[in-house]
Parts: C-alpha cells; structure tokens; sequence
C-alpha cells in the first residue's frame, strides 16, 4: 500500500509572484502538495485535472496531550480549504494568518465555523417553525386543544416552504405579502386569511422570545376580509356524495357517511377513536342505553363536551369499518394514526360522483352533466342542519345536533339537555339513509 508522502507528495517553494503553470502532479501520485515558505501552514494542493486550491494548515494552541510540567501540547494538524486557485496570494496568505493567529490563542477557526453554521441553521425558517410546533403547537391543554396538525398544514405549505434554508430575520413584509398574493390567486381570500393568523402567530413566538427583534407581519396593510360560506349542497347532492362514499370504500367512504349522518366536524369524526363509541343513557333514571359517540372537551371546538346520538344507519357505516389494533376508526395505518390526506380523498369522490353522474346520463341517451358545484367537507354540515330545518325539526335541536354554543341568555337559564329532542331529530334524519 503506498505511503501518504507518495499518494501526497510535498514540494517547497516561495509562492508569492511564483508561476503556477508547471506545477506537475507526480505519477502515481493522488495530489501535489505545495508548502509556501514565506508562510508557514499555507499550502497550494494541486490535482491531477491541474485544479489548485488554497488552504491552511495549523494546530491549535492547547489542545493537545497534557504534558509532564501540566501545561498542554498543540493539537493536532488542522486544515481549512481558503479557495481556488483564482484566490490571490496576498488574499490566500492574509487569512492563513489570521487563522494562525487564533490558533495560536486557542481558537480552533474550524471548529468556530461550524458552530456558526449551526447556529444559521438553527435560525432558519424551517427550524424555527418545527421548534414554534413543538413548543407552541403541540402541548395540549383543555382550553387550547391539539393545535399541531393545524400549524404544520398552513405553516408547510409550499408557499412557505420556499422560504426554507433563509434566516428568520431576513423575512421581510415583501416577502409575506408575496406568500399571501400568491394564496389569495390559487386558493382565495380566505386561505390567505387563514394562512396570515398562522403566520402572525409563529412571527409573534419568535419576537416574545427574542429570536427577532421587529415582527414583519405587524400592521400589514391587507384587503383580505372573511366571507361567509353559503354553500348548501341539495338533498340530490347530499345523496350524490353518499352514493360515492359507499363505492370509495374505507377509511374516507365511511368518513363521508358519518359526517351526514351525524352533522359533525370532519375532525371530530376523522380523528374518532374506538374508545368514544359508547352506549349512554338519554336520562340518568334511564334503565336502557342507546348508541352514541361520546367526545372529551379537548376535541371539540367550544371546548365542552359533545355527544353524538347515532341513528341505526350510522351504527350500520361504523360497523362496517375494519377494527384494527390502533385507537383509531378512520385510519390507513392500522389504527395507529388517524387518516391524512383529506384533499386526495375529497379529488376522489369528487371524481366518483363525476363518473356515476355521466355513467346515469350515458343510459338516458344525454351529455354528461356539469361538474358538482365546488364543496367541501364542512358544507356537509351546513346542508344536514338546512335539510333538518326543511323536515319540520326546530331550530334548536339542530343547533344542539350541531354542538353550537348556547347565547348566552339561554346558557344561563335553560339547563335542559335536549338529550331526547336531539336523538330523534338523529333518528329522524338516519331514516333518510337507511
């Protein structure tokens, strides 16, 4: 095996005004190695390619063995690369010396840079939102709930994503207001609302613990305002989407089932556990139970406690789910965690009812249909409470079947329950789907 001396032979020679040209890299050898004598530790490393580059070799006062007398010896041979060839000499043989210098202080300049570049790296937009998550978003308490899932789908969008590898202090309001003009052009006016609160509060974290010193989403001047969503899908849509959940399978179809059977909020039924399956009592005098799924405050919106009475349609969708050894009912990973991929899911029955809609039309002798008008999941709800209200059912069972919070007024005064007013405004509307 060939020794280091032949792989990386050595040559010594004054390099200041030198001509570079004829250096030869042996045969055999892997690099030439050029040692300046008017600066010791300097060092020109010539590759066969004839590419030369700078560097600088020293040891760093203190960091050796420990000696007899107690004092320390050098470390051991160090080297940093300073650039190529087309470095100039003074420019090469300034920072030799300079860090030469520092080793001989006891100043390791290597080691000094990396912890520099750690700390950019730590400093970095996507740090800095993976640690805003964990500190901020992911502890759970009564009152805030698990806001973890909802920081990481906004604050990794790819709009934010392209801010990657940038440190947090260089985010200006240009560059927010960029993010947000191009949300409102892809998605509208309210993603980019949405996508701001998200953001004033990872800016806000980052300033209150001192980690940038001015907040750039401060009074940004923005037009965006919250609309109210109408969008009421038709029984003949309602049953359009029920239709296709039933060919689209587990665990989405059944998801689909459940949010018009029941009128909830997709993550309180996406995200249900085996565990909340219950059989309850309408009344404590009650000697017989009825089917229902029970949620702890920390899954709802208000923060209080829900019950949602299950028709005998909705006993029948989560008896045809697929147990699995996890908690979870609406899941791809065996149980262990509750599904993802929302928007994958919502394209596919989209693209169901689409191809169920042409299919019925082909047999009629007609032109496919126009695309369902745009939906979404939360629409579901407004249409259960709209469909509820057309069947005759008042006003305030369907706002207790939809979890809504009391005013104020009745809070106050009116303790009752509604637990069997709300059962058979279910039952009433489970007879739809049966």
């Amino acid at each position: 095996m060939a020794s280091t001396a032949k792989k990386y032979p050595m040559e010594q020679r004054r390099l200041a005004n030198a001509d570079l040209s004829n250096l030869r890299v042996p045969k055999g050898a892997l690099a030439l190695e050029v040692r300046d004598t008017a600066c010791d530790g300097l060092r020109l490393r010539v590759l066969p390619t004839g590419k030369m580059t700078w560097s600088v070799v020293y040891r760093v006062a203190g960091k050796g063995e420990l000696t007899a007398a107690g004092t320390r010896k050098k470390g051991p041979p160090t080297r940093v690369t300073l650039g190529s060839s087309e470095v100039k000499y003074n420019d090469a043989r300034k920072r030799a010396l300079a860090i030469m210098e520092l080793a001989s202080k006891g100043v390791d300049y290597a080691q000094q840079r990396k912890e520099e570049t750690a700390g950019r790296s730590a400093r970095t937009v996507e740090a800095l939102i993976e640690r805003f998550i964990v500190e901020y978003a992911r502890p759970e308490t009564k009152k805030s709930g698990n806001r973890e899932d909802l920081a990481r789908n906004w604050l990794e969008k790819p709009e934010v994503k392209a801010w990657h590898g940038r440190d947090l202090s260089e985010i200006t309001k240009a560059d927010i207001h960029a993010v947000l003009d191009k949300i409102v052009s892809g998605r509208g006016e309210p993603a980019a609302i949405e996508m701001r609160k998200h953001l004033s509060k990872f800016f806000h974290w980052a300033v209150d613990r001192q980690i940038i010193t001015t907040n750039p989403i401060s009074r940004l001047d923005r037009v965006e305002a919250y609309t109210e969503r109408e969008r009421t899908l038709s029984m003949d849509e309602l049953r359009q989407v029920w239709d296709a959940a039933g060919e689209m399978g587990a665990p989405f179809g059944p998801m689909y089932r459940l949010l018009i059977l029941t009128g909830g909020r997709r993550a309180e039924i996406g995200e249900m556990e085996w565990s909340e399956r219950r059989e309850v009592k309408l009344d404590m005098d009650d000697e017989e139970t009825v089917p229902a799924i029970v949620l702890a405050p920390s899954r709802v919106k208000n923060r209080k406690a829900r019950t949602f009475y299950l028709s005998p349609p909705a006993v029948a969708v989560l008896d045809s789910v697929p147990r699995y050894k996890g908690k979870f009912v609406f899941s791809s990973t065996g149980g262990k965690t509750a599904s993802s991929g929302y928007s994958k899911a919502h394209d596919r029955i989209n693209r169901i009812i689409a191809k169920r809609a042409a299919e019925a039309a082909a047999e009629r002798g007609e032109e496919p249909p126009e695309p369902m008008k745009h939906w979404t999941p939360h629409d579901i709800r407004r249409s259960v409470a709209t469909g509820m209200a057309e069947m005759g059912i008042p006003s305030d069972y369907i706002e207790e079947v939809l979890g809504h919070t009391r005013e104020k007024l009745r809070r106050t005064y009116n303790k009752h329950a509604y637990a069997s007013e709300v059962r058979e405004a279910i039952l009433r509307w489970g007879a739809l789907w049966a």
